[in-house]
């Protein structure tokens, strides 16, 4: 069902958990190709033979590995029923949730004077949380963490939750096993006016926001018996199908932004190592 006419336009739509593994991956290959040349070095110096579709799964990967459990709040923010609009000092208190995170390992990721194994996995971070934060049931309720506390029958006989069914159910019903198929199709059918308002806003909270804005419907949309099904999956995947497009080209945009300033690398013993600015050769003074 890779082709996109199964579920209605692509782009119908207006409105704006982790993503599952297809979601990430479909993210993280639609940003590859639409970074510059510079920011792909930077990618490849950090990665090596991974790329960001790869990348992105690791955050999810390294859940049960005690050693990261203090990453677990960084994928998500928490806000009251009541609010209208994200407010950090509430809802993200020292920058410890999906929001503040998008920044600090962005900053690390781009800092060529900390090691490189600190940066590579600043980079996996921010990658999946850019993702995360386009998720919108990610800018969730704390009582029912997030959708995951609400029990859905999806298609008659898929015993689910409201936070899988937008991370994974909705999206694995559309790709049939090709979630590259659906990348391209979601890459060459972009709107340009689309793209550029897209790229015109790299704010994470901005992005938070519209994943809020997103959720409220989602909760309102719900059928009373939690029992959803073909004409469920025609509404709601092309705001997934948005809410994808957008992280991808986020994504490439805000890594644009943030290895900007990078210096071409160089091997060295043990590593790789920023080349040295050179200094220029000063111009002789003529002889009188």
């Amino acid at each position: 069902m890779v082709a996109l006419a199964a579920s209605g336009v692509l782009f119908l739509s207006s409105h704006a958990g982790a993503w599952g593994e297809e979601g990430h991956q479909i993210v993280g290959m639609i940003a590859m190709t639409r970074i510059n040349a510079q920011t792909r070095a930077a990618v490849i110096e950090l990665l090596g033979d991974d790329d960001l579709a790869k990348a992105g799964l690791w955050a999810d990967q390294i859940r049960g590995d005690a050693k990261y459990d203090w990453a677990k709040p960084l994928h998500y923010l928490n806000a009251p029923r009541t609010a209208e609009r994200v407010e950090m000092d509430r809802d993200c208190p020292g920058g410890e949730c999906v929001v503040g995170a998008i920044g600090k390992f962005l900053a690390i990721a781009a800092d060529q004077s900390k090691p490189i194994e600190e940066r590579r996995e600043a980079l996996k971070f921010a990658v999946h949380f850019i993702g995360d934060i386009h998720q919108p049931l990610h800018a969730g309720y704390k009582d029912d963490l997030g959708g995951n506390r609400i029990p859905v029958i999806a298609f008659g006989d898929i015993k689910t939750n409201l936070h899988a069914l937008w991370d994974s159910v909705l999206i694995r019903h559309n790709l049939a096993g090709d979630w590259r198929g659906l990348a391209k199709a979601l890459e060459t059918q972009m709107p340009a006016q689309e793209v550029a308002s897209w790229q015109a806003q790299l704010d994470p909270l901005a992005w938070a926001n519209e994943s809020m804005s997103i959720t409220r419907k989602i909760y309102y949309d719900l059928p009373a018996d939690a029992k959803v099904g073909e004409a469920y999956y025609q509404a709601n995947f092309p705001i997934i199908s948005r809410r994808l497009a957008a992280a991808g080209v986020r994504m490439a945009a805000i890594l644009d932004k943030a290895f900007a300033d990078q210096k071409p690398v160089k091997k060295v013993d043990g590593g790789i190592a920023p080349m040295p600015t050179p200094t220029p050769t000063p111009t002789p003074t003529p002889t009188p």
